[in-house]
């Protein structure tokens, strides 16, 4: 039986369900990885977003002078 490293997922995908079912604690901590992640992916995406200030710098209908188009 051939070690699998630290954090690798890859005996996961590859290996037949075989020779996983002899290393239980790896495919534990691997659904337990998965799960992890989905739920971070879940509570990510359930967070508003910040909103942009930029169209809050200056109140509607005053005149701003473009800094960028100067006549030197």
């Amino acid at each position: 039986m051939k070690r699998i490293k630290h954090r690798n997922l890859l005996p996961y995908f590859i290996d037949d369900e075989r020779s996983l079912a002899k290393r239980r604690a790896y495919v534990a901590s691997c659904e337990k990885f998965f799960k992890e992640l989905s739920s971070k992916r879940q509570a990510s995406s359930n967070k508003q977003q910040a909103t942009s200030n930029k169209f809050l710098l200056h109140k509607p209908g005053t005149r701003v002078k473009n800094r960028f188009n100067r006549k030197v």
